[in-house]
């Protein structure tokens, strides 16, 4: 692995040093970024600013993102209880098939592909989120909007123990509010639970960090 283009030397100081930054960044965040962008396969290159773009759009626009508009939505419409509803057999089936193949890839260490394969299953999540358009069906149809609600939880539910080994912080944080175990297996969230308030999952990185970590590494 490479650091902003140029080969890691510690004699002269081009590196990046794990005692530093596991205290100034969230532990998932780097999780993420190194088993979808290490050197699981090739030379990989580590660049603050593809690291900074990767949490803000996939880790928190889009896994964070689903989580904390769905709960936050339970929370503000539904007085925080899980309402009655049942999950779509496509999205049931995709949720199952993905403990299989995705634990086949953990145990033979093809971590990118597993993580990869999750969040296809994060933005399809989100694809259903904005189709659905719970916030107009709250009003207009509010049997269609609960059901919305009991689905996109079920997928969170069930993603909580899929991301457990890529992202043990969060997800424990996501069971607990759930109510979950960390068994490997599809989970079911029970009707009339109630969820406490819930936190945001992942805070936005400034942009402003690429330069400061850079420059950083031009001063050592």
């Amino acid at each position: 692995m490479t650091l902003e283009g140029k080969k890691i030397s510690t004699s002269q100081n081009w590196a990046i040093w794990a005692k530093d930054i596991v205290h100034r960044y969230d532990p998932d965040s780097l999780r993420f970024f190194f088993i979808g962008n290490g050197p699981e396969r090739r030379d990989s290159d580590f660049s603050w600013r593809e690291y900074v773009n990767n949490h803000n759009g996939e880790l928190l626009g889009a896994y964070g993102n689903l989580v904390n508009r769905t709960l936050v939505f339970v929370n503000k419409y539904f007085d925080s209880v899980i309402p009655h509803g049942e999950i779509g057999e496509e999205t049931k089936d995709r949720m199952n098939g993905l403990f299989e193949t995705v634990g086949e890839k953990v145990d033979r260490g093809a971590l990118r592909d597993a993580l990869e394969e999750i969040f296809e299953f994060v933005r399809y999540g989100n694809k259903y989120f904005d189709e659905a358009q719970p916030w107009k069906t709250r009003e207009s149809d509010i049997e269609k909007c609960k059901g919305t609600m009991v689905h996109c939880v079920g997928m969170i539910a069930n993603l909580s123990v899929l991301l457990h080994p890529f992202l043990p912080f969060s997800s424990e944080k996501v069971r607990a509010w759930l109510g979950l175990s960390e068994v490997w297996e599809p989970q079911v969230v029970s009707p009339g639970a109630v969820i406490p308030a819930v936190e945001v999952l992942f805070e936005r990185l400034d942009k402003k960090l690429v330069d400061e970590e850079i420059a950083s590494l031009k001063d050592m």
